[in-house]
């Protein structure tokens, strides 16, 4: 038996440009240095994603997959453009 999460996602880019323009390059950049990631380079690959446990700033690499950057709770966040998915 297959158990799915639902969750939301928006990938709007207006929305994420003003979010990631309130977080700041800095807070972007230490929070990639201590999870060892590669800072973004594509503005068209981040995405928000959110559930009961809190909403997350998401980026695709391209050939590591989709890794959490850090947690936008405390953040202005849009409230249009959200999509409801469903993930294993």
């Amino acid at each position: 038996m297959f158990v799915h999460n639902i969750v939301f996602r928006n990938n709007d880019r207006f929305a994420i440009t003003t979010l990631l323009r309130e977080i700041g390059e800095n807070t972007l950049n230490h929070n990639c240095w201590n999870r060892k990631l590669n800072k973004p380079r594509r503005l068209n690959q981040f995405f928000l994603e959110a559930n009961e446990h809190g909403t997350k700033l998401k980026y695709r690499y391209p050939k590591k997959g989709v890794h959490t950057i850090m947690e936008v709770d405390k953040y202005e966040l849009p409230e249009c453009g959200w999509i409801r998915v469903k993930v294993k």
